[in-house]
């Protein structure tokens, strides 16, 4: 099998593609995660936005802010300082008190209460935050209601859902216009429907319940949390990838211990080059001389090495009746 289709096999393999699929799967969570934190975070920024611009703005007439009362609020109006002359209604049965409201960790109530201006529109005030009696569920000791003409500036907020819960007499669970003006029996076609105001002052200035804190503009760790989870999203093709690369190296690792195996060893090759019985002319292989010491004649036979030793005497003797032997 070669290099490349083994490569391929790999590739293909059963626990590979369904490596992949989870992958996949688990990238596109992580991605969907990180858009939703995206998301939020664009909310929160250009809910910020609006505040910044809107918050400390000039006061304009309700008229210039919702041009139609009936229509929603925009979000561009949102918090927009508005300016209004009349007066609060202040009949018993008019002043509202919206439960589970909180303030710095405690429960307590907002005060509501229907504002009358002089072109006859109502726009639906809450007037400050008020504790909550430790004895019964019902607001302590409210500051009383304004009489008489006065000049009110409130900020606009888009006006709440209604909740389907009867309330406890004088008192409403959210701050719906149209669910307001019904149970105070007001004409709600003088009523504005889209919203809502938060007192910031009125002239004369009067006792009232304790002021509401400013929005928050911060953007909080949504940003940060995208990102997060668009790395943890680069982090499973990243294993993915890993894992594929340690299979190659352990099949390339494999392959050269193969090649390794099939090399012909030491003894092998000496025998490659040892002497052809049937040949006993071959020379034979520089190892083999080497180790038993022949040596190469001029016609390549080998020739066995001779060892010097000492002559005896006889054999010293013999040698000079042979040489005198001879003519």
């Amino acid at each position: 099998m070669t290099d490349r289709s083994a490569r391929r096999r790999i590739l293909l393999s059963r626990d590979t593609l369904l490596g992949l699929v989870v992958v996949l799967l688990l990238a596109a969570v992580c991605v969907s995660l990180g858009l939703w934190q995206y998301g939020r975070f664009e909310d929160k920024r250009d809910r910020a936005a609006v505040i910044e611009e809107n918050y400390e703005a000039s006061a304009v007439s309700l008229a210039e802010a919702m041009p139609d009362p009936a229509a929603p609020l925009p979000d561009a109006q949102v918090w927009t300082p508005v300016e209004m002359q009349g007066s609060y209604c202040t009949d018993p049965g008019c002043v509202l008190y919206v439960r589970n409201r909180q303030l710095g960790g405690e429960v307590g109530f907002w005060q509501l209460v229907p504002f009358r201006g002089e072109d006859g529109t109502t726009l639906m005030i809450v007037r400050g935050w008020v504790p909550e009696d430790a004895d019964a569920s019902s607001p302590a000791d409210p500051a009383p209601v304004p009489e008489g003409t006065l000049t009110v500036t409130a900020r606009l907020r888009t006006a709440e859902p209604v909740l389907d819960r009867v309330p406890p007499e004088g008192q409403a669970h959210s701050v719906n216009p149209t669910q307001i003006a019904s149970q105070l029996g007001l004409d709600t076609n003088a009523v504005v429907i889209g919203a809502f105001g938060e007192l910031a002052q009125e002239e004369p200035a009067a006792d009232r319940p304790q002021p509401l804190p400013a929005p928050e503009t911060g953007l909080g760790p949504h940003l940060s949390y995208a990102f997060q989870w668009w790395i943890f999203a680069l982090f499973f093709p990243g294993a993915l990838i890993f894992r594929l690369r340690r299979q190659f190296q352990d099949l390339a690792a494999e392959e050269a211990e193969a090649a390794a195996g099939a090399t012909p060893g030491e003894g092998d090759a000496d025998a490659a080059v040892a002497i052809d019985p049937a040949d006993p002319h071959a020379a034979p292989s520089p190892r083999i001389a080497a180790r038993t010491g022949a040596r190469d004649t001029a016609d390549h036979r080998p020739r066995r090495a001779v060892r010097a030793r000492r002559r005896g005497q006889d054999e010293e003797e013999e040698d000079a009746l042979i040489d005198q032997q001879q003519p």
